[in-house]
């Protein structure tokens, strides 16, 4: 909950990742609240009323999974609709706003966008979907100790610097600071 927090309002790719490994621990606890608090809650050093806190979060977002029918697979209505904020700021960087750095970041991974969407059986709904869960998937490997190969690193190199730049626009978008070129020739 406190890095969650903190994610939220600095990094919204970091946060949505943070979220689906939060979903994934849930998950892996069979949704116990006892577990959860044993082996994760209670570890935090933090004050009693913190931790107790943090405990009705877990519970509350245990019952959201649980509501939305997400047990077994798939994300919290409030993440996906995340990533499609980012998926739409995307598509507005590419088209309207035209921003030439994003569209030659974009441009740098397209072919390996593509790619992984292919490979993953096109199961991501958006371009955006795709880095994330490549990002994701990263993690997870690296989390296991399991190598990767160059080529997948070269590709994953590519989606973490567009989503860098995407995260760097949406926290302008956010403070009123995304500049729009006065021009365009769509």
């Amino acid at each position: 909950m406190l890095i969650a927090q903190q994610k939220k309002q600095t990094n919204l790719a970091e946060y949505i990742l943070y979220m689906w490994q939060i979903e994934d621990l849930i998950r892996l606890h069979q949704f116990d609240i006892s577990l959860i608090n044993d082996s994760v809650i209670s570890k935090f050093d933090v004050s009693t009323d913190k931790k107790a806190e943090i405990k009705m979060w877990y519970q509350q977002l245990i019952d959201q999974m649980i509501r939305e029918r997400k047990s077994e697979s798939g994300h919290i209505r409030e993440i996906t609709q995340q990533v499609e904020e980012l998926n739409n700021l995307h598509n507005s960087l590419l088209t309207t706003i035209q921003d030439k750095s994003y569209q030659e970041a974009y441009i740098a991974s397209k072919d390996n966008i593509k790619n992984f969407m292919s490979k993953s059986g096109n199961q991501s709904s958006s371009e955006i979907e795709a880095c994330l869960v490549a990002l994701y998937g990263l993690l997870v490997l690296k989390l296991k100790g399991s190598e990767v190969g160059r080529a997948t690193s070269e590709a994953i190199k590519t989606f973490s610097t567009l989503i860098a730049i995407l995260i760097d626009r949406h926290n302008k978008l956010r403070k009123g600071e995304l500049l729009f070129s006065a021009e365009k020739s769509n």
